[in-house]
């Protein structure tokens, strides 16, 4: 993972997510008192729906914001920044789930997520993406040492000789390949 791309996109999803949260905010009564039309517990459920909304995406940009900080901290090792980004990429992908769902129950189901929403939602697991960790020469010692701790070190000797023995049998056979038959010979009709 870049720590560049890290802290760019870290900036670009904060941003969004704050503006989505402002937004949310905005519309339906939350901030601003909405129309006084409907049942006060229609008035109630939409605006804690609303209010669902405000406080997931600040959340998401809050998360955003702790993944920038931690990336720009981070000097040499990426393993924190990566936990932090995949907590975050996560959130933004149950907000945005969550933000369909209120779309089409709003709509009554009759229509179908928007464009902005489904290019976000992509964009987001794209960002998953590129600020997960690396397959690096750490991660794979540690899946290699792990079974080693869990079955104990004289077993795994054991396996670890096993291994070469068989390698090695592999290696010293001698093979017969046998050359098969030209396919326009006189045998052959």
């Amino acid at each position: 993972m870049n720590r560049s791309y890290s802290i760019l996109l870290s900036v670009y999803w904060t941003v969004t997510f704050a503006a989505s949260a402002w937004m949310a905010a905005q519309a339906d009564g939350v901030f601003v008192p909405g129309p006084a039309g409907g049942a006060a517990g229609e008035q109630l459920i939409r605006l804690l729906t609303q209010l669902g909304l405000v406080l997931g995406n600040t959340l998401v940009a809050i998360l955003f914001v702790w993944t920038l900080f931690v990336s720009l901290l981070d000097p040499d090792d990426r393993r924190e920044t990566a936990a932090v980004a995949q907590l975050a990429c996560a959130g933004a992908i149950k907000v945005l789930l969550a933000e369909a769902l209120h779309a089409g129950l709003a709509s009554g189901w009759a229509q179908t997520p928007s464009a902005m929403t489904t290019m976000t939602f992509l964009a987001v697991l794209a960002t998953h993406l590129v600020l997960r960790p690396g397959e690096g020469a750490q991660s794979d010692l540690r899946e290699i040492e792990a079974p080693a701790a869990v079955i104990g070190p004289a077993a795994a000797i054991r396996i670890t000789d096993a291994a070469h023995r068989s390698f090695v049998a592999r290696l010293a056979e001698t093979r017969r390949f046998g050359v098969p038959p030209h396919a326009n010979d006189d045998r052959s009709l």
